[in-house]
């Protein structure tokens, strides 16, 4: 879609990348755009002041549409736009004056906040913004932000543009992307005893109970959605953590085969139910109760054996599940 001034919400992808900026950010003042993207985007940093200048540019006859619907109406203008993006879209706020109310909003946030603030916009004028210091073609990735400084005083620079924020996942992160992406209450009880579980399972197998928890925590971010584990994946590949997002990705069906680290997650998953530690015969027994169609039940019987196949590693260890 052709996003400009159509005004939409952030989806569970946006939410998340937010919940990012709110704990890797910590901005003496906060101002934003007034489009509802940006202000939910502000939110997890703090309360917004709310400047009109910088909000996206209008997009005029294309605003809020698909890009196929702009191609299929207009062919000519779409494929001249793909090797000179400067061409004006039908309608369109003019570059210049999108440049100039955008950088006038920076120059009122620099009087009032010389130092530390920050500014919640968008890609399309903070790229014309960029061009302006020098920086023609940057990429803007959704949920990066662009750090600016004035060295000696002087003009304002781009000392970092298009940073994505890679906090650690702690658990206090974790937490907070579980409640952006409005995973349920009851999930997010389990999540945190399947945790401790894990925690506990990986020290045992001796592996790094860092990494092992954090992707206990989140295997049931997306809990309440169609193919939840591969759901929850894909956000976590979103936000840069392809690691995690592969152990959560096993979780539900990891084949037994070795001890692994998506095992661990996968049989202390297993090994909770809601919030309380049971063993694999009252977990499965209690699903089995779901499972009506023979695919199902087969699939409920294979992964039954192979829970049963990772408990026998631990048991060859010595170590009691």
């Amino acid at each position: 879609m052709c996003l400009g001034r159509t005004d939409l919400p952030l989806d569970t992808l946006g939410r998340l990348q937010a919940a990012l900026l709110g704990v890797s950010l910590r901005p003496a003042a906060l101002y934003s755009s007034p489009l509802v993207r940006a202000r939910e985007t502000a939110r997890p940093m703090g309360e917004a002041k709310i400047l009109p200048g910088l909000t996206e540019r209008f997009a005029g006859a294309w605003d809020g549409l698909r890009f196929d619907e702009i191609r299929s109406r207009w062919p000519e203008l779409y494929a001249a736009r793909g090797e000179d993006p400067s061409l004006p879209m039908p309608g369109a706020e003019p570059d210049s004056a999108a440049l100039a109310r955008f950088s006038a909003a920076l120059e009122a946030i620099l009087r009032e906040t010389p130092r530390g603030a920050a500014a919640v916009s968008h890609a399309g004028v903070i790229g014309l913004y960029l061009e302006s210091l020098g920086l023609p073609g940057v990429k803007i990735p959704y949920g990066s932000y662009v750090r600016l400084g004035a060295p000696d005083g002087g003009a304002l620079e781009a000392a970092e543009p298009g940073v994505l924020p890679r906090p650690k996942l702690t658990d206090g992160v974790c937490l907070a992307l579980l409640r952006a992406a409005g995973t349920p209450e009851r999930a997010v009880r389990h999540c945190a005893a399947a945790a401790d579980r894990a925690e506990h399972l990986a020290r045992a197998a001796h592996m790094d109970p860092g990494s092992i928890r954090a992707a206990a925590l989140l295997h049931d971010i997306a809990r309440g959605r169609p193919r939840h584990p591969e759901l929850g994946a894909d956000w976590l590949a979103g936000l840069g953590y392809p690691e995690t997002a592969e152990l959560i990705r096993a979780h539900h069906d990891h084949p037994g085969d070795r001890l692994d680290a998506a095992g661990i997650v996968c049989l202390a998953d297993k090994l909770v139910m809601g919030e309380r530690p049971c063993t694999l015969e009252e977990r499965f027994a209690a699903s089995a109760e779901k499972c009506r169609a023979p695919e199902q039940r087969k699939a409920h019987e294979r992964r039954f054996a192979a829970a049963k196949r990772l408990v026998k590693y631990f048991e060859e260890k010595g170590v009691s599940i």
